[in-house]
């Protein structure tokens, strides 16, 4: 049932890419990051996640710190109308659920720069409750990537690298990388928090999609099992 629909809604965001690309025309780096280019990708998240869930792009805070660097996206609770405006346009790390980071073409450096993004939030989140070690730490991080240049190979590289040399412990590591029509670099508690490369191709939104709303399930109010949906189940590549 719902493989061929999301097959249909990933060509549609890469076509929308191209499209907004090509209308921004060329565009010298900035300092910061033109989110309109992913305007499709918003709204696939608007008409896909269940309507208790936010997005917003911006900042995160605790009860007393402040994270100062912005989210491309956060996705959260709001327990009324006017949630941002209270928190200063904040996003309370209580109601946040997840974090991405979105990139057109993903760069070993744009990995590196989302893995101490991650740290930061987790820490947030973590400093403010009592977490047992290597406990996962239930806000989701992922990038969602419309295409790699670089062998997805090197990006779980990349993530062990950073975590090294930063002194990044395993439960305030990402959880995934998507990149679109490709495949997924997924967190894999069950061999210890390490990481597995699958090739889903063509169903590669299909699957984040599936398991975005597995982590967002964490309050148990979800209230769906995407992979009952599943028509034919295929077997991809691990690497």
């Amino acid at each position: 049932m719902f493989t061929e629909y999301f097959a249909k809604q990933s060509h549609t965001l890469s076509e929308g890419l191209k499209a907004n690309l090509d209308k921004r025309g060329i565009q010298l780096p900035g300092k910061d990051k033109d989110i309109n280019i992913y305007r499709d990708l918003f709204t696939f998240f608007k008409e896909h996640l269940p309507s208790e869930f936010s997005l917003a792009t911006g900042k995160v805070r605790g009860k007393k710190h402040l994270l100062n660097k912005n989210c491309d996206l956060l996705i959260y609770k709001k327990w009324c109308q006017n949630f941002l405006a209270m928190a200063g346009g904040y996003v309370v790390s209580d109601f946040l659920y997840a974090f991405m980071s979105l990139e057109t073409d993903l760069t070993t450096a744009s990995v590196i720069t989302h893995a101490t993004m991650t740290n930061a939030v987790k820490s947030l989140y973590k400093g403010e409750r009592e977490f047992a070690e290597n406990q996962v730490i239930p806000v989701f991080s992922t990038i969602f990537a419309y295409r790699s240049s670089v062998p997805i190979m090197s990006h779980r590289v990349a993530i062990q690298g950073a975590s090294r040399e930063r002194g990044i412990s395993v439960n305030h590591e990402m959880d995934m990388i998507c990149i679109l029509n490709q495949g997924l670099i997924i967190k894999d508690w069950e061999s210890g928090g390490g990481y597995k490369i699958v090739e889903t191709g063509d169903d590669t939104l299909l699957w984040f999609y599936i398991l975005l709303l597995e982590y967002l399930d964490r309050d148990g109010a979800v209230g769906i099992n995407a992979r009952d949906y599943i028509k034919n189940a295929k077997v991809y590549k691990e690497l």
